[in-house]
Parts: C-alpha cells; structure tokens; sequence
C-alpha cells in the first residue's frame, strides 16, 4: 500500500521498526479463540484467555526496546558476517529447517507437517510465477492470517478482556531471553526462508513457559527487521518486505538510522502501552465476532484490490492450505514451506 507514495527512508525504516513494537496488538487481540481451544492457539492468546492481554503487550514492547539496545553492540560483528553469506549456505540451511520443523512433530503429525511443507511449496511455486502485483500479500495472508480469524469464528469467542498489564517475568529472564531473541533475530536476518516464526521455534526448546516465549518471539521480531536493515545497508540483500520500497544507501547511513532506531523505540516503549489500552478497551465493547468479520473483509477486499479475480483465487488457496494445518494440528510455521521450496528450487 506505500507503493508511489515517495515516502524517504528514514519514514520507511521508522514505519518496519514501529510496526515490530505494536504488531502484537492485532496478533494477541484479534483472532482469539475460546478457551475450550486454547491448547492449540498460540500462547499470547492463550495469555488473554486469561485476562492478561495487556501483560502481553508491556512483554512485547520491553522486549523489543531491549532488542534494539542489544542490537548496537552486534553490528561490528554482524557486518562481519553479512558478507560471509553463500547461496549454498542458505539451501543448506533451508533444508535443516526442513528436517527441524518436522522432526519436532510427534508420530503421525510428521507426516502432516511434511505435507502441509510440500503442499505450501508449490502452492508457493504457483503463486509467485503468476503476474501478481502483490504476490506475498494474498499468500501470507491466506497461510497465517485467514485460518487464525476463520478458526475464531467458529470458536465464538464473544468478548475479551484486556486485564491487568502487571508482569509476572522477573527482569533478569525479560533481558535474558530478549537477548536470545536479538541472536536468533540476527541468524534469521541472515538466511532466506529462516524467518523470525523459525527462529522463535528454536526458543521455544530454551524457554519454559508461555512468557519467555512470548519474550523471545518479540525480541526476535524486532532485531529480525534492524540485522535485515543493516545487511540492507552493507550487501544490498532485501530480507525484509519494507526494504523494497528503498533505494541502496550504503553505510555512509549507518550512523543517522541507528540514531533513528533509539529515538522511535524509546517513543513507542512511552506511548504503546496506552494505545494498546484504548484500542482493548474499545475492542472489548464491541461484539467479537463482528470485529473478526469486519477485518476479514478487509483482507478480502485488500486482495481484489491489489490483484482483482486472480488475487482473490490465490488468497482463497492459500487460506485452504493454511486453515489445513490447522485442521491437522500441526505448527503453522510448517506453511513457510512457501519461500522454503522456491529457495531450494531456484
């Protein structure tokens, strides 16, 4: 949708690392489902089941903030990296992931997380070889967002509450994992495919509970966006879909943007938490299941805006193969099988 609009690289970049810090309000707030299927949701919502979606948010902020400050030190040592990088290393390491999201699964469900993998590749395949205008749209949308709102619906969540934002992680872990989090954000920034979902995946072995989780994941996130910056920066690679939209800067930028980076998370770190407690407060007034239907339209429309008829059809079959893994009771990670098949195919 910021295509043509002229728009610098300073207000892009400040855009991508505002949006790390608040995209956990639509992903813990909308799309819950009820509590007979929380098991099987993902743990912010599980969280907000239990009255703590504003505990969620003041995690992903302060996780986030501290992985920027984690972020500054790493760059010498990223920019070291960045230039290492070899196609071959990244097949190679698109094919463990293969064998990672697999061999996580239990008995018959790795044989479904195998085929909800090929499955997604070529659907992938097809998608991406059709005269899209905004390919990445109607199939990450279709994979990730439409089964999670499809699946609340049928739940009949009704209301939510935003609760109480008081954590119950001590400081020491919060930084611990948010460290965590930055390394595996910066492998992730460095390899095609290995996006910041997998490399949540692998905390989910170190963390313990439903918080460090959550706080690695978001951590993840935002460090995930500053290496694919940097790595923007110093090799010209676009590992993230914002990037797109800039012309190469070089190095010479590197100062300014990182000056940018403390000023826009010290900023949202002061003004998330109230946004995030108008918008739950105004949610939880308004009928649930209205507000999931209001913004499933809206992707719906996105798509036959964007692409007309042909965006639609391949919003409406990736949202089959998404919903599918649902139906399955596999990880929805295993739909990146999308960008894994045409990166070793290619």
């Amino acid at each position: 949708m910021l295509r043509g609009f002229g728009l610098s690289a300073v207000v892009l970049f400040a855009m991508g690392l505002t949006h790390t810090f608040l995209d956990v309000l639509p992903s813990t707030f909308l799309g819950v489902p009820d509590d007979g299927t929380a098991l099987g949701v993902l743990p912010a919502h599980r969280l907000v089941l239990r009255g703590k979606g504003l505990e969620v948010v003041r995690i992903a902020l302060i996780a986030s903030f501290l992985a920027v400050i984690f972020f500054l030190p790493l760059v010498p040592l990223y920019l070291r990296l960045a230039p290492l990088y070899r196609p071959a290393l990244g097949k190679l390491a698109v094919l463990l992931l293969i064998l990672l999201l697999v061999l996580t699964e239990r008995g018959i469900k790795r044989f479904y997380a195998l085929f909800i993998i090929l499955l997604s590749g070529l659907l992938g395949l097809f998608i991406l070889s059709l005269p899209l205008n905004e390919p990445f749209y109607a199939l990450f949308t279709g994979l990730f967002g439409v089964p999670v709102i499809v699946s609340s619906l049928q739940a009949g969540t009704k209301r939510i509450e935003p609760g109480s934002p008081e954590l119950e992680i001590t400081p020491k872990r919060l930084a611990l994992f948010s460290f965590l989090g930055t390394l595996f954000g910066m492998l992730a920034s460095l390899l095609p495919a290995f996006t910041a979902s997998q490399a949540a995946l692998l905390g989910s072995f170190i963390s313990r509970d439903e918080r460090s989780f959550l706080t690695i994941v978001y951590s993840v996130n935002t460090a995930n966006f500053l290496f694919a910056f940097l790595n923007f920066l110093e090799t010209g690679r676009e590992r993230n879909g914002i990037l797109t939209l800039m012309e190469p800067l070089g190095l010479k930028a590197l100062s300014a943007f990182l000056l940018v980076s403390l000023f826009v998370s010290l900023a949202v770190l002061l003004y998330g938490e109230p946004l995030a407690r108008f918008l739950a407060g105004a949610l939880s007034r308004l009928p649930y299941r209205f507000i999931n239907l209001s913004v499933l339209a809206f992707l719906v429309l996105l798509a036959f805006i964007f692409d007309g008829l042909p965006g639609l059809l391949a919003l409406i079959a990736s949202s089959i193969v998404g919903y599918l893994a649902v139906l399955l009771g596999v990880k929805r990670t295993n739909c990146m099988g999308s960008l894994m098949l045409p990166v070793l195919l290619n």
